[in-house]
């Protein structure tokens, strides 16, 4: 059994693998071309999101470096006013250097619904705040429904602590008065 091969047939068959290689080409060339502009891009972001980051961690030492030189100032203001109204009896402290500690809503960006919703979990005191671990924010934070995330954004835990420990100075340097916002 002779096998011919018919020329005819070995045309169509170069010519159509020629026109698939164009075809293939010319598929090819832009998608490598939106390839490699998509590579630039994400290269891009990365270099980006890294410097960010790098100023993010700059800024928090910053920060907590700022806070740290605020810390004993404060502490002395305070004494210093605490002293002053010991020594002038019937005076009123320079500032306003008393909360009430069952009252939630001078803590800023707690307001009457918040702090219901803070009450319905048994949370009723500003001391007890202030005692809260991250893993306790976390928890309350899940039952706080639409107030969820609220803890962390207002930072109720620093805010109650320093009121806590009588810091005031550096309460109203951080936070504002005290009371509601």
């Amino acid at each position: 059994m002779t096998m011919t091969l018919d020329p005819q047939l070995v045309v169509i068959a170069l010519a159509a693998l020629l026109i698939g290689l164009f075809i293939g080409l010319a598929l090819r060339s832009p998608l490598k071309r939106k390839a490699d502009v998509l590579g630039e891009r994400v290269a891009g972001l990365e270099r980006e999101r890294a410097a960010l980051t790098s100023d993010r961690e700059r800024l928090t030492g910053e920060l907590k470096a700022r806070e740290a030189q605020i810390r004993p100032l404060a502490d002395e203001i305070d004494k210093l006013r605490r002293d002053f109204a010991r020594t002038k009896p019937g005076h009123e402290p320079l500032a306003a250097t008393a909360y009430d500690p069952e009252d939630l809503r001078q803590l800023k960006g707690v307001g009457p619904k918040f702090a219901d919703k803070l009450a319905a979990v048994g949370i009723t005191r500003i001391d007890q705040i202030a005692g809260w671990t991250q893993t306790d924010a976390a928890v309350i934070d899940g039952q706080m429904g639409e107030f969820k995330g609220r803890i962390a954004s207002d930072q109720l835990v620093d805010q109650a602590r320093l009121l806590h420990e009588g810091r005031m100075t550096e309460y109203e340097t951080r936070f504002g008065k005290i009371g509601p916002a």
